[in-house]
């Protein structure tokens, strides 16, 4: 490391007492490496309170540990999005979680309101309304639909797929109904009812996130309907696991936590070391902070006139944020490229100097854990879920425009940083993976088993 990198100076003070981001010339930004703590990696299930939790090896012990099934299970899976048409993390974990769980030797019935096609994996089976009579075919919104209004069709749509769902005869015997969000809840618990099994529910996330405390009764009502019923219920990070506990009076000891995972592919590497772009990839929602990341932006722009932002994604603030960045002055600096394919989003993450998760509230934030498996530098917010797992990336407050500036211009000045930043981040998401994630699941399902007496 030069000297130039071993001592940089202190940043500037403004009249106000807060930094100010500052470049070549004007003082360098220092790097606080201490505020990056490092995780425990303690087991996710010994957070429960002791309250409700009986000790190891008493009458209801709680398991602390993957456990593998006696038998092959089959799962009736509930779930809104599975790629290639997918809008979110849900549709990813949908596909990553069935692919591994039958890898395992478990059979996957998926219930999805969309006809297809899906993107097929060896042990799944696909049912969808109108299959296979050919009735007329029912126009469902995508996951993240925001044209919620009280007399919406979108409402329609939603009690029809339920009650699909919980009208299924023809599944055969059934050991485990798993719910993925909100959408099929009241249709997967009346299922779960008839058919005599648990009810596992995974929530990504919660209206109050979504809406930033402005929840649409429609959708939490379904919520609370999905984890008032459900024998056990999967949170993908600790932070919405206490949400579920505190503003929906979930059972401590039916929360687990499983957090998400990546999965390493051949493009997931830099494919232009010297090319210089600051990325953000997700939907453009108002809960993403966006808006932070081009704020921050528009602080560097000027100290370093090489790099461009680089914004992948849709969603309803898409106009906002493209007036917004012209009024910062960077319009011609930010490039907002739209829904990119799978193919262009690992391209992206690969090819990024710095990647941005700037979110407001981030249940998880599978993006920011993409680009660290690809070896990208990340600065995430504190709020987002996947600074749980990591104790490699910068993390900030969400509402901190300066901080985030300041990150970006680190790493952007320093490559000795960004490259060791980079390899410790791919090092901590790739060492633990959707298959460490589906035995997880699986001893969730048969925990859940047990609590309603099933055999095993």
């Amino acid at each position: 490391m030069s000297e130039k990198e071993r001592k940089p100076a202190r940043r500037p003070r403004t009249k106000s007492g807060r930094s100010r981001t500052t470049g070549r010339g004007r003082g360098k930004p220092r790097v606080r490496r201490s505020s990056v703590p490092r995780v425990d990696r303690t087991s996710q299930l010994d957070e429960l309170p002791e309250a409700g939790v009986r000790t190891p090896g008493g009458p209801a012990a709680i398991p602390t540990g993957p456990e593998a099934a006696p038998r092959p299970l089959h799962v009736v899976m509930v779930g809104w999005e599975f790629p290639p048409h997918h809008s979110g993390g849900l549709g990813v974990h949908s596909y990553e979680m069935t692919r591994e769980l039958t890898r395992l030797g478990h059979r996957v019935t998926f219930l999805t309101p969309f006809t297809g096609p899906f993107t097929p994996v060896p042990g799944v089976e696909f049912r969808y309304p109108g299959q296979p009579s050919g009735s007329t075919r029912v126009e469902y919104p995508p996951a993240y639909w925001t044209g919620g209004t009280p007399d919406s069709p979108f409402i329609d749509a939603t009690d029809g797929y339920n009650a699909w769902v919980a009208e299924r005869d023809d599944l055969g015997s059934v050991d485990v109904v798993h719910v993925h969000d909100w959408f099929g809840t009241v249709g997967a618990r009346e299922l779960a009812r008839r058919l005599h099994c648990p009810l596992v529910m995974t929530v990504h996330s919660t209206e109050y996130d979504r809406s930033l405390g402005h929840p649409w009764d429609h959708i939490l009502e379904r919520e609370q309907i999905g984890i008032s019923a459900a024998t056990r219920i999967i949170a993908v990070s600790r932070h919405l696991r206490q949400q579920l506990i505190d503003r929906y009076h979930a059972d401590p000891a039916r929360v687990r936590v499983i957090y998400n995972a990546v999965r390493p592919t051949e493009r997931l590497e830099r494919i232009d070391p010297t090319k210089r772009f600051i990325l953000y990839v997700g939907r453009l929602a108002a809960m993403k902070g966006v808006d932070t990341f081009l704020r921050a932006g528009a602080r560097i722009a000027e100290t370093f006139p090489d790099v461009l932002f680089v914004v992948a994604g849709e969603g309803p603030e898409y106009g906002r944020l493209i007036y917004l960045a012209t009024r910062l002055g960077i319009g011609e600096r930010v490039m907002f490229l739209g829904k990119v394919s799978d193919e262009e989003r690992e391209l992206l993450l690969s090819g990024a100097s710095v990647f941005v998760l700037p979110s407001v509230v981030e249940p998880f934030g599978i993006a920011a854990l993409e680009a660290m498996a690809a070896g990208t530098p990340t600065i995430i917010s504190k709020t987002s879920g996947v600074a749980e797992v990591s104790s490699s990336s910068f993390r900030v407050d969400f509402w901190d425009v300066d901080e985030f500036a300041s990150r970006m211009a680190e790493l952007l000045e320093y490559p000795t940083l960004r490259a060791t930043m980079g390899a410790q981040g791919r090092w901590e998401a790739l060492r633990e993976g959707w298959p460490e994630r589906a035995r997880e699941t699986v001893g969730v399902y048969l925990e859940a088993m047990r609590a309603v007496g099933l055999s095993i």
